[in-house]
């Protein structure tokens, strides 16, 4: 089993590029570890510095990561910053979603939240799916991922499970 991971990063992280040596040392350039790590930032966090974001999301890349902007829709991204981003994710934030159904408009605006990234080559994830309805309204509507109470729960690791995937993402010495 190969164990992927997401992980959050602050608008400090983003621009600390203390974090970003760290994670090449923790990793030793091993591109089979950092292909399987999507780094999440805030779309609000990402457009504080969106320079610096830049500079960080293409040193993501450049490792083997993937990077997810997590609350699309929530902040202030323009057409212009996605492009620009270059992210390979985004996270459609849940508040689009919950009143999915009873409304045309609502449809049409989180169809046009799922084309957007979809047209610049983006996979789209719908956040925090609670129901049924809503998993069909995003599956038809074309969203590639979700996730959410739906699907499952946050559970406890069971005993074992943390070491193996630890096991398999050993820091690596150059």
């Amino acid at each position: 089993m190969k164990v992927k991971l997401a992980l959050n990063v602050s608008a400090a992280t983003a621009t600390d590029p203390q974090w970003l040596a760290s994670l090449e040392a923790f990793t030793g350039k091993d591109r089979s570890q950092t292909e399987r790590l999507t780094v999440e930032i805030t779309e609000t966090a990402a457009i504080s510095d969106l320079e610096e974001t830049i500079k960080f999301v293409q040193a993501l890349k450049g490792f083997g990561c993937r990077v997810a902007l997590d609350d699309f829709g929530a902040g202030y991204t323009s057409f212009r910053n996605l492009k620009m981003l270059g992210v390979d994710m985004v996270k459609i934030d849940s508040s689009f979603f919950q009143n999915l159904g009873a409304h045309a408009d609502d449809e049409m605006f989180v169809r046009a939240l799922i084309d957007l990234p979809r047209n610049f080559d983006v996979t789209t994830v719908g956040e925090w799916v609670g129901d049924e309805r809503t998993a069909r309204l995003l599956e038809n509507a074309g969203v590639a991922y979700m996730q959410g109470y739906f699907f499952g729960a946050p559970e406890l690791a069971t005993p074992g499970l943390l070491e193996k995937a630890l096991g398999e993402l050993k820091p690596r010495t150059t």
